[in-house]
């Protein structure tokens, strides 16, 4: 089966395109992808390009070789592009929803309509959690229609060494990330616990607003690391993962982090509950309490007992997520859909 894949791509980087790539390794399907050009930066002009320039490109593509499916990775423009190509060349169309698309997007006036026209003309959706797939069901979507398929994570083989007494942030400095909270919260943990340190490994818009409230509160040792294509060396020398985020369609670094033994302290938000269970693998409270996440980032930094706990169920709970599970799982809707 040849699919024509719709999604944000190399040389981007994040949860999206580690599930695409994902997939694409461990399927036994033939893939082609469409996705932004390089030429664009600003958002609307991104969607825009993407939008006309990827149906343009998927005509010309597909009179030499001929697509089985279309599988779009987001509503929007991804999802929308889906449909204009799903009625251009008949083909059935999967959207997967993996978080912006229906946390933000599908929230705004403006953008609202067109998420509910993908999911309705979608011949199947994929949520990444159960609270996507809820979420998706709000907007009128047929319960039957939508499945949960959760991303995978790959086990490594490390050996585990002294950790650092240090709080890893990984992720996109954006709003709903919520790193202005971490950065409060590491204020008192700074507090308590004199030798901690704080490691944020991402790139955003928000980075220099960031920096500038590090330099604004004072704190020390907060280590800005900017994109990094290699996480693990940080995942296993690590105390804890700080997951602070105002809105998370699945959490996928919660899940990378866990795979290495390194316990979780997140926001009880969108999917992450589903992943990282209280008490066991990590810790939750409530998104935009400092003082609550502090407390936990000590609780779990502090005490050596219930961090080996953490740590040992982090792992066990990882081993059950995988990328093949996930590749066979789509498989199975690619099947169905072809009948």
């Amino acid at each position: 089966m040849r699919v024509l894949l719709l999604t944000i791509w190399k040389p981007a980087r994040g949860g999206v395109v580690t599930h695409v790539e994902n997939l694409i390794k461990r399927s036994p399907h033939a893939f082609e992808i469409v996705t932004y050009p390089r030429f664009a930066r600003l958002p609307l002009i991104r969607a825009i390009s993407f939008t006309v320039l990827g149906f343009l490109t998927a005509l010309r593509k597909s009179r030499r070789r001929k697509y089985d499916l279309i599988h779009a990775h987001y509503a929007i423009p991804q999802g929308l592009l889906g449909v204009a190509l799903k009625h251009a060349l008949r083909l059935p169309l999967v959207v997967t929803l993996h978080g912006t698309d229906i946390n933000y997007l599908a929230r705004r006036r403006m953008t609202r309509p067109l998420v509910k026209l993908v999911l309705k003309q979608a011949d199947a959706v994929v949520a990444v959690s159960r609270f996507l797939k809820e979420e998706a069901e709000k907007l009128g979507v047929e319960a039957e229609k939508v499945r949960v398929i959760y991303n995978g994570v790959e086990l490594p083989e490390w050996e585990e060494a002294e950790r650092e007494m240090s709080i890893l942030f990984v992720g996109s400095l954006v709003k709903q990330k919520g790193i202005d909270t971490l950065l409060k919260a590491y204020r008192i943990v700074k507090e308590r616990l004199p030798e901690a340190k704080l490691v944020i490994v991402g790139d955003g818009r928000e980075r220099e607003a960031l920096e500038n409230m590090s330099t604004r509160l004072k704190l020390k040792d907060v280590f800005f690391e900017g994109s990094r294509n290699r996480l693990g060396g940080y995942y296993s020398r690590s105390r804890v993962l700080a997951l602070p985020s105002r809105s998370e369609g699945f959490g996928l670094v919660a899940l990378e982090a866990m795979a290495y033994g390194l316990p979780v302290v997140a926001t009880r938000v969108g999917g992450i509950p589903e992943v990282v269970t209280h008490g066991e693998a990590g810790m939750l409270v409530e998104k935009d309490d400092a003082s609550a996440l502090a407390e936990a980032l000590i609780k779990v930094m502090a005490d050596k007992a219930l961090w080996q706990k953490l740590s040992q169920n982090a792992r066990k709970r990882a081993a059950m997520f995988s990328w093949e599970k996930t590749a066979q799982q789509y498989a199975n809707l690619y099947a169905e859909l072809k009948r």
